[in-house]
């Protein structure tokens, strides 16, 4: 029996490439922001790395993200075979904040730079726009596998148990990250260490459904 054909404009293969030249240009746009030394700078190169410390570990924590997104991303249309309204218009939000990623990393980049107080508002708030990207960015992703899980869009032979994992870790991890977006508004030393233990409340989750089955 010859399979149905998706609609015009609900192909998934076109909604995959897209998004993976979006997820290409963020993540060069990430290195692009970087501070570059001038003039002076160049005889204390040493120090200059050292004063922008936080703009480099802004866009290592940002690639990372970015590069965990868009595997989950790319996994998952490797299991689906067509889509639907829904799942397009929730690329809006996720695809607008992977193009909005760099200019808050660079935020939180440059205020920790600057050596800012930790009381500081400026610092307060562009730790939590950076953290809230991310968050919004995670929180998108596992709606698009809940997505696809309800409205059955995955192939046939979709391994379905770990379409399911996959979406809770991701509701998971960004509730999480929202957590500390909230948390930078009273300590903002600590978020960027809050954001180490990511890795571990994804494990958790996995940890509790195989505790749950």
């Amino acid at each position: 029996m010859a399979m149905a054909q998706a609609r015009p404009g609900l192909t998934h293969e076109r909604v995959s490439i897209f998004a993976d030249a979006i997820f290409a240009i963020a993540i060069t746009l990430l290195a692009l922001e970087l501070p570059r030394p001038e003039g002076e700078d160049f005889r204390r190169l040493g120090s200059f790395f050292g004063d922008h410390v936080g703009s480099f570990m802004a866009f290592a924590i940002a690639f990372l993200m970015l590069w965990f997104t868009w595997r989950a991303h790319h996994t998952l249309f490797d299991q689906i075979e067509r889509v639907s309204q829904l799942t397009l218009l929730l690329h809006i939000p996720l695809l607008f904040f992977v193009v909005f990623l760099p200019y808050t990393t660079s935020l939180f980049g440059e205020t920790n730079a600057s050596r800012l107080p930790a009381e500081a508002d400026g610092r307060a708030l562009a730790t939590g726009l950076f953290a809230g990207n991310e968050a919004i960015l995670l929180l998108a992703q596992g709606a698009l596998f809940t997505l696809v899980l309800a409205q059955r869009l995955h192939r046939p032979d979709a391994d379905v148990q770990r379409l399911r994992a996959n979406a809770f870790i991701y509701w998971a991890i960004g509730i999480y990250w929202l957590l500390t977006a909230a948390a930078s508004a009273w300590t903002v030393d600590a978020v960027p260490f809050l954001w180490l233990a990511t890795p571990l409340v994804a494990a958790g989750t996995v940890r509790v459904l195989r505790m749950r089955r």
